[in-house]
């Protein structure tokens, strides 16, 4: 059996983004009473009230946003789970759960018997919402990360069937069963 190794990016969360939010409520509230019964001071408060919310859900990296990439990278393997420069050995880890989103661009139809969605039409995945939380040396740990393409779902697929043989308390929460994503990969 080939030697897995998967390596991704994960998030972190913006320290500064809740007071950017803060503020911007300050300002929004601020100019509400400083606004009241004049019509061009209103309109401007619609745009402050309505811009900045948009504009930070439309743009990718903005100072709205809470979560940001980390600089350091997420290495899973059967034996051993790093990050950045921390490595812990899965032998020494005493539980882990996890919980796979899908992997970026995965598609499925809501007509599907195995998705959880009641509208119709298409749906896609955008691979950011796979989280591992592991207990190591009485710490909790855990991570947000991100699945690029079929190939790293399938190498954490991998990974995780060796770490379920390995009788540690596992947990493991998938949106699509395994069976689902491969049929839908054969399709396209």
């Amino acid at each position: 059996m080939p030697n897995y190794k998967l390596t991704t990016v994960f998030y972190k969360y913006k320290r500064f983004a809740a007071g950017w939010i803060i503020v911007y409520a300050i300002v929004v509230l601020g100019f509400y009473f400083i606004a009241r019964g004049n019509t061009y001071l209103i309109a401007l408060w619609i745009a402050i009230m309505v811009v900045p919310p948009v504009w930070g859900a439309l743009r990718s990296k903005s100072i709205f946003s809470l979560r940001s990439w980390d600089d350091r990278k997420l290495i899973l393997t059967p034996t051993y789970i790093q990050v950045g420069d921390e490595k812990y050995e899965f032998a020494d880890v005493q539980a882990v759960a996890i919980y796979l989103g899908g992997y970026d661009g995965f598609s499925y139809n809501s007509f599907d018997q195995d998705t959880k969605h009641k509208k119709k039409g298409a749906y896609s995945v955008n691979g950011d919402d796979n989280v591992l939380a592991f207990r190591y040396q009485g710490k909790a740990q855990s991570y947000e990360f991100y699945l690029s393409d079929f190939d790293s779902y399938a190498a954490i697929c991998h990974i995780i069937d060796s770490w379920k043989n390995s009788k540690k308390s596992f947990v493991l929460k998938e949106q699509f069963s395994r069976d689902f994503i491969r049929k839908h990969v054969r399709i396209n």
